[in-house]
């Protein structure tokens, strides 16, 4: 018990190497123990050797076939390893064993959620919260679900459990100043611009009608959206994160609008375009390679991002249009993957602007001079609706909420057509579909 003991403590040290060894002298005297098998499959699992880790927990649950941690485990790298039927048997198995595991529920709803089994996946985070009613992470993440099939309701009232709405009260201590949608004409509403660059250009559409209210809008954002959203009507005053702020009457987040204005389906405000150049001093767009119409390009989002798997897609995919005649491609893409950026310099066919951008103003600039965009889901898509630049969008299987499930329009941006996988992973069927598309339009 003791060797345990000291291995545990090594593992919770970091120490693997230690830890394995002392595993593997107790294994030598107990070979079938479980405890030391499934310490194996967790250091195996920190230190990211996937087939390992499986392997330790195949061996424990051969062992041990009634053992639901083993399972869990199991099933959780299995989910590492995006191979996630074999994660959801894995999990399944595990919660048979061990119905009121919540953790494992809402593990198993995330997997259902990539499989695009949605049904499956409001079940997990249903069962979570009948568990634990107060796990604000299962709620929020139900909600992004409910969104997604259309049940904006539901859906946005769950959503202020999210952590940056939670969080509000720490932020800004007024708590009496959080603003429920009472009417606040004639008074300071201060928005705090949250989340992804892409949320706050999508979310600032609010802004016209709460100043057409009498509302006097105070807009609080990161400043590489400050001179972008000079140009958004309505505003009274914008504000850095790292500004010192004047008082006034009532604060939310931006991203809590679509609640409080009851937003459904048929009521989000539609208008495009809803942001405007500013004036600056303008980069300037440089000058084609050969004549025809001018296309912007975005084929990857953010590596952080947890679904950057299923919405990336690459620059060699995107290579496959580049022999298309009467085009000329920029690239927009910022920043450039380290494994790309020798490629992008090399292609001949498309004009790098990414020297060119500062931050979003000079991306809306550019944009306001080509005849199309087509992005993957990310802030520049959400940048082209807004501006109502004609804009393609490249979709994973299971897109982010506001796209929906179905159709080749969104409600949020009528300028942007959507172009949606047909399975999981394989964009050849997209990108076979705009190179015909491409083929047959002209600005």
């Amino acid at each position: 018990m003791m060797e345990f003991e000291t291995a545990l403590g090594c593992y919770e040290a970091q120490e693997y190497d230690r830890a394995i060894a002392l595993c593997e002298t107790l294994l030598v005297q107990q070979p079938q123990r479980l405890d030391v098998l499934n310490l194996l499959g967790g250091i195996a699992f920190k230190q990211e050797k996937w087939s390992d880790a499986i392997a330790h927990y195949q061996e424990l649950l051969q062992h041990h076939p009634h053992c639901a941690t083993g399972y869990a485990n199991l099933g959780r790298t299995w989910q590492q390893l995006d191979r996630l039927e074999e994660s959801q048997s894995a999990y399944c198995q595990a919660l048979a064993l061990n119905p009121e595991a919540s953790q494992w529920w809402f593990n198993l709803g995330y997997v259902y959620w990539d499989l695009g089994e949605l049904e499956g996946a409001i079940a997990c985070f249903e069962t979570v919260l009948q568990q634990v009613p107060d796990w604000h992470e299962a709620r929020s993440t139900l909600s992004l679900i409910r969104l997604l099939q259309g049940d904006f309701q539901q859906g946005f009232a769950d959503y202020e459990a999210r952590p940056s709405r939670r969080d509000l009260a720490a932020s800004f201590p007024q708590g009496d100043l959080i603003w429920q949608g009472e009417p606040l004409g004639g008074k300071t509403l201060l928005l705090l611009a949250e989340q992804g660059f892409g949320d706050a250009i999508q979310f600032v559409r609010y802004v016209p009608q709460l100043a057409a209210e009498g509302v006097r809008v105070w807009l609080r954002c990161r400043s590489p959206l400050l001179r972008l959203f000079q140009g958004l009507p309505g505003y009274d005053r914008l504000f850095a994160l790292e500004d010192p702020i004047p008082p006034w009457d009532a604060h939310a987040l931006l991203m809590s609008l679509p609640h409080l204005r009851q937003t459904t389906p048929t009521t989000i405000p539609t208008q495009v375009p809803y942001l405007y150049l500013s004036p600056h001093c303008r980069p300037p767009l440089p000058p084609p390679k050969q004549p025809g119409a001018k296309v912007g390009l975005v084929w990857s989002g953010s590596p952080t991002h947890r679904k950057d798997g299923d919405r990336s897609c690459s620059f060699a995919a995107f290579q496959t249009w580049f022999d298309l005649p009467n085009i000329q491609f920029y690239s927009l893409q910022t920043p450039v993957r380290p494994e790309e950026q020798a490629a992008l310099a090399a292609e001949e066919r498309i004009i790098d602007l990414a020297p060119q951008i500062r931050d979003f103003w000079d991306t809306a600039a550019l944009i306001a001079e080509l005849d199309l965009v087509i992005s993957v889901d990310t802030a520049v898509i959400h940048l082209a609706g807004a501006l109502g630049k004609a804009a393609w969008v490249l979709l994973a299987k299971v897109p982010d909420w506001r796209w929906g499930l179905e159709g080749d329009r969104s409600p949020w941006y009528p300028n942007v057509r959507i172009f949606r996988q047909s399975q999981r992973g394989e964009w050849q069927d997209i990108l076979l579909a705009v190179r015909e598309q491409l083929w047959r339009w002209g600005p």
